[in-house]
């Protein structure tokens, strides 16, 4: 029914449907011809109309009603340059008949979006120059126009993307979309469709990359993920843990399309769940981008309460791992009609994505976005020719912000193809704050065995965490990815194990111990000792620096957890100045710890603290470095009641 009345209003918009108009020919024939094409039209048997139609014009090749409507017929089966050949040979016979008003429009549409721009806005400003329009297709025409015009520019200038199509295995089917790789671009996973109707199964794939820089053959992520239904647009956590995707008509959910997860421990994924009513409603979710952290999903939905036709919401985690209500990301990013394949970039703070309500080259474009504060930046257009007259979705950015993947969708004839396509991420574009990434094990000091351990980092000028993930239990493997300008606190914890923890910074990475990543716990045990590596004094002071308050939110945690372990808090110095100031110095930096721990309430039974000045270096004392590691305050079991 919905095809029949758009074809209904296309062809009204001819008028060649009026009851007792009178036509462009005197040839009664021709008419007859006409008439009987007509009744196809209204039923939209276009193909069938053709006959008639060509009947009709070989009794009257200036038929303008015939021509207008051949254009028209064309025009639904998808044959835009036979659409322009009727339309034009409609215009040529009289430009001002009054029933040719809309071919100037849809003359102007199809050269809009074979990025012929200066046709089209000719084409369109002669629409507009008329009096007998829609006030829908006039609004429609001066977006199309204001988009020409912004196209034009964006091509006089063009960004250098060196936009290449993706080699081997990564391109093996008619469809494949929504590319997503690995923190370190080893593997893409991608969405291939088995054939071109929505009803044909979807399923995810993905392809390793190679030595020699090519790609594998494709293969299934898991018989546990892909199924009967259709599931696809995917998202990794840079652990490549947790994975979140998009099933429809099929699994049980709350809508039509809703968001599902699965997690990985060791090789294998578990059985999807669906993620609940936080994120999925009674309306359409997909298309969900993951958090380097896992903690906070941007999707899209077409649910009530949006600005527009499908927007793009996030959700995040709380402090006891529950999802919270979905919030929409308000009017700089979303719009009165479609935005669509967020991505968000490891760093947290920059999100790209698709839409088709804001000025571009056609269809829909990408545009990126960055969030100050709590708030984001009005979205800018990536420009040409990432962009051009074609959809561009499904964006996927490293992590280092220099290399993009996604996706070009063309319509060829009555065919249909989606590629996956890689391109150099101009300065313009990239995002403000870099990120790559740390990988590292936990395991039992005492045995070797892998431990499923909760790691938290910190940005140590902020109390709150900002990234919290688990070690893998059957390998002890983590991830964690950082973003420059940034000094991080890193803290690993587990059960029945004494905490350990470290900072670094973004900047330090490529010199960065990797050995300090392959962390080793101690089990709770009388003796058991641990540097608290992020408490920080300025020099030749006591007091503790607001930096140093992830770090004693950690010990005070671990003591509230373990109320039968008693504790020793020591100092230590370097061998800079007197023995006597130094044994001063560092019991009062082990003291101004206790302080706050006692402060906190903890029970002054349960902790000491002591100052051991320069006696017991852990390094020589003989370069720079040595001497700022001998610089610490330990924590030590010292006692456990049974």
């Amino acid at each position: 029914m919905r095809i029949a009345i758009t074809t209904l209003f296309i062809f009204s918009c001819f008028a060649v449907f009026a009851q007792g108009t009178k036509y462009s020919t005197i040839d009664k024939r021709a008419e007859k011809y006409y008439e009987e094409a007509r009744q196809y039209l209204k039923r939209s048997q276009f193909r069938e109309a053709m006959e008639p139609l060509q009947d009709a014009l070989d009794r009257d090749p200036n038929f303008i009603e015939v021509w207008l409507a051949m254009g028209s017929a064309n025009y639904r089966l998808g044959r835009d340059s036979l659409t322009l050949v009727a339309l034009h040979k409609a215009l040529e016979i009289d430009p001002d008949y009054s029933k040719s008003t809309y071919a100037y429009f849809l003359i102007g549409e199809i050269y809009f979006k074979q990025s012929n721009y200066e046709e089209a806005k000719a084409y369109l400003a002669h629409y507009l120059s008329r009096e007998d329009t829609d006030l829908k297709k006039r609004q429609q025409s001066e977006v199309m126009i204001d988009n020409c015009q912004y196209a034009l520019v964006a091509m006089a200038a063009p960004f250098e993307y060196n936009i290449a199509i993706l080699p081997d295995h990564a391109n093996d089917f008619k469809l494949q979309y929504f590319p997503v790789l690995s923190v370190d671009q080893q593997k893409i996973y991608f969405t291939r469709r088995e054939g071109l109707s929505m009803r044909d199964d979807e399923d995810i794939y993905y392809c390793d990359k190679l030595e020699d820089g090519s790609w594998s053959v494709p293969r299934s992520i898991s018989d546990k993920i892909n199924s009967t239904f259709n599931e696809g647009a995917a998202s990794l956590s840079a652990d490549g843990r947790m994975l979140v995707f998009t099933s429809c008509d099929g699994r049980r959910g709350f809508g039509s399309c809703d968001i599902y997860a699965s997690y990985k421990e060791g090789d294998n994924w578990s059985e999807p769940e669906n993620m609940g009513r936080m994120i999925n409603s009674e309306a359409w979710e997909a298309q969900p981008s993951l958090s380097a952290d896992g903690r906070t999903i941007y999707f899209v939905s077409n649910r009530q309460g949006g600005l527009g036709r499908k927007d793009i919401w996030m959700s995040s985690k709380d402090l006891k791992g529950k999802w919270q209500e979905a919030i929409n990301l308000g009017k700089n990013v979303n719009t009165n009609k479609d935005e669509i394949s967020p991505f968000i970039h490891a760093n947290g703070e920059s999100i790209y994505f698709s839409s088709n309500g804001r000025v571009g080259l056609g269809g829909l474009d990408i545009y990126m976005s960055e969030r100050k504060d709590t708030v984001w930046t009005e979205a800018v257009n990536l420009g040409y020719p990432l962009n051009d007259a074609h959809d561009q979705v499904s964006l996927y950015i490293s992590s280092d912000g220099e290399k993009g993947y996604y996706t070009i969708e063309k319509k060829i004839r009555n065919d249909f193809e989606s590629r996956l396509y890689s391109f150099d991420l101009p300065d313009t574009f990239q995002v403000s704050n870099k990120s790559s990434f740390l990988r590292g094990t936990v395991t039992n000091a005492d045995t070797g065995a892998p431990i499923s351990a909760n790691i938290k980092l910190y940005k140590l000028n902020d109390e709150k965490y900002f990234s919290k993930l688990s070690s893998d239990k059957e390998t002890g493997a983590y991830t964690v990815v950082l973003s420059e300008s940034n000094q991080y606190g890193l803290y690993v914890t587990a059960q029945g194990f004494l905490f350990k923890d470290f900072s670094f910074s973004f900047e330090d990475i490529d010199q960065f111990d990797q050995n300090l990543l392959d962390i080793k716990l101690e089990p709770v045990k009388v003796g058991a000792i641990t540097v608290l590596g992020n408490i920080f004094f300025d020099f030749n002071e006591f007091s503790l620096q607001r930096t140093s308050m992830s770090e004693l939110k950690e010990v005070y945690n671990f003591l509230r957890q373990n109320p039968n372990v008693k504790v020793e808090i020591s100092g230590h110095t370097d061998n800079i100045g007197s023995a006597e100031y130094n044994m001063e110095l560092s019991t009062k930096r082990a003291k101004s710890v206790y302080d706050f721990l006692i402060f906190k309430r903890i029970r002054p039974e349960q902790i000491s603290y002591v100052g051991y000045g320069q006696d017991k270096p852990i390094v020589p004392n003989d370069n720079l470095e040595n001497q700022s590691k001998n610089r610490r305050i330990e924590f030590k079991i010292s006692s456990i009641e049974e």
